[in-house]
């Protein structure tokens, strides 16, 4: 290849336009955009704490709640519990105080209904017990018929032993060897009343009680004949 020939290809090489990239712009905030980018982050970043901050109270709420469940159930388990028991302890203490009252007072009024030679003590004690208790302190009182503390001619107590007497005397009948405790006959404008044994009812009755409250009636208010013959 001559010189001439180089020299021209050389030259149309460098005469042909060689292209050129342009470079984008660099973009550029102003401080008031930079400002509500920031602000928009941080929004978005505590919504999403929140968020997550509300789902844990949910699953803290509900926790506490079948917690609650649970100690309502317990607890109302333990009052059951306390209450059988409180009912138990009362139900010993009432037996244990109808045990003293059955020693200290029915046994004590037919043990001296037998010495004052009653017909029947059983009777006896049958009648007069519901007007005779026992107080919290173990002390025995005798009441009248409105539920009031009696008291002797002494200001003390009244005791078993003057109530029982006291009893017999006013019922003479429920005496051994007392002719109406035998048998007795009413006569009330004509009606003959059938004369019966005191010592056969069983005051536990509620028509032998019957029959003794219409004898002590009809004996209390209208003459009564004695029947020595007992038939």
């Amino acid at each position: 290849m001559s010189e001439e020939q180089k020299t021209v290809e050389q030259t149309t090489e460098t005469n042909q336009e060689t292209p050129v990239v342009e470079k984008a712009p660099e973009q550029t905030f102003t401080q008031a955009q930079l400002d509500n980018i920031i602000k928009s982050r941080l929004e978005a970043e505590k919504t999403k704490h929140q968020r997550q901050l509300d789902e844990q109270k949910k699953k803290d709420d509900e926790l506490l709640k079948e917690k609650q469940i649970q100690d309502a159930k317990t607890k109302a388990e333990i009052e059951k519990l306390m209450k059988d028991r409180i009912a138990e302890k009362d139900q010993e203490l009432l037996n244990m105080k109808s045990m003293i009252k059955k020693e200290k007072i029915d046994n004590s009024v037919m043990s001296v209904a037998s010495k004052m030679n009653a017909v029947n003590p059983q009777q006896i004690v049958e009648l007069m017990k519901s007007n005779i208790k026992l107080s919290d302190d173990n002390r025995i009182e005798v009441l009248d018929k409105h539920n009031n503390i009696r008291y002797n001619d002494k200001g003390e107590l009244l005791t078993i032993e003057e109530s029982v007497k006291e009893f017999l005397d006013a019922n003479p009948h429920f005496s051994k060897g007392s002719l109406s405790g035998v048998g007795s006959q009413s006569s009330v404008e004509g009606k003959t009343v059938k004369p019966f044994k005191i010592q056969d009812l069983d005051m536990s009755k509620s028509e032998d009680r019957a029959k003794y409250a219409e004898y002590r009636k009809e004996r209390d208010s209208k003459p009564t004949q004695i029947n020595l013959t007992n038939k």
